[in-house]
């Protein structure tokens, strides 16, 4: 099941994308009293006589109405080695202890299609591919070995960075913060796991993700190659903490999916008008224009 949200004819509404088909759900849940959370594929195939066919053009929003808190983890060695390479750096052996996470800004999450306004303070901008683990149930102290119970779906995400003034931040020991708060790309919507079943490895899935700039290929890399389970960093974030439903995890920068990680001293960085793409077979298209 593909399920997000759309702005059609004036109004914010769920939406179920079917193949080529787009429906509205809204209706169908409030007389129902239900929330996403609480449908599956069976459901709405069982019901689909009662959605509205979307048949004129929409905007997409972002896929969850009420997100509650926003984690980033740093999941992936081959970017986390090659970036501290970039600064001179030695991978930290402490790195392979704990899945490390920071929290981020909720409120600057932004739609596929919407543009990215460039920060006023940095003048290089970076993308991050990410993918987003959305979760669909309230939890604490979470065993690893139960924590795909609690994985309503799986979504695109990037996290634009300030590159410039991430250094500063990172050089400092605290954040990042104001580097990454200013917009964070998700969408286009949220694809499911009972859709995403045969993709499951035991410890995260299978899904390869490739990215453009400007049309031009720039990174293709695959979730399979996290370090950290989903189990692992669902474990650590639930401990002595509760998890609910509405919390996002961001896995943090795939292999190559940034401008930094490349280590060119020719680096152009993004500016106005550069369109980013990330695609997915799996879990679709993201794309924004650099304003």
């Amino acid at each position: 099941m593909k399920i997000g949200r759309i702005s059609y004819h004036g109004t914010d509404s769920y939406a179920v994308f079917m193949g080529n088909d787009t429906y509205l759900i809204s209706d169908y849940l409030y007389k129902n009293n239900l929330s996403i959370f609480d449908l599956n594929s069976k459901t709405l195939l069982d019901n689909i006589s009662e959605f509205h066919l979307v048949n004129e053009s929409y905007n997409l929003l972002i896929p969850l109405k009420d997100v509650n808190q926003v984690r980033d983890f740093y999941t992936f060695e081959e970017h986390v080695r090659n970036s501290r390479k970039n600064r001179g750096l030695e991978m930290n052996p402490l790195w392979y202890q704990i899945p490390i996470y920071y929290y981020t800004n909720k409120d600057a999450l932004r739609p596929s299609g919407e543009k990215i306004a460039k920060p006023s303070f940095t003048k290089e901008l970076d993308l991050e591919i990410e993918i987003g683990i959305i979760i669909g149930k309230d939890g604490r102290n979470i065993e690893k070995n139960r924590a795909l119970e609690y994985v309503y779906g799986l979504t695109l995400m990037n996290d634009w960075s300030a590159r410039d003034l991430w250094r500063k931040e990172a050089a400092l020991n605290l954040g990042p913060s104001k580097s990454k708060d200013f917009a964070t790309s998700i969408g286009p919507y949220i694809t499911t796991t009972d859709e995403l079943a045969k993709k499951w490895n035991g410890k995260t899935f299978d899904i390869d993700v490739d990215s453009s700039v400007n049309g031009v290929p720039f990174s293709r890399s695959n979730m399979k190659d996290m370090y950290f389970s989903i189990g692992q960093m669902i474990e650590y974030c639930s401990m002595d903490s509760r998890l609910k439903k509405g919390d996002i995890l961001m896995t943090g920068t795939m292999a190559g999916g940034c401008l930094f990680e490349k280590n060119d001293p020719e680096t152009r960085w993004l500016q106005a008008g550069d369109i980013v793409e990330i695609r997915s077979e799996t879990l679709g298209i993201l794309k924004n224009e650099v304003s």
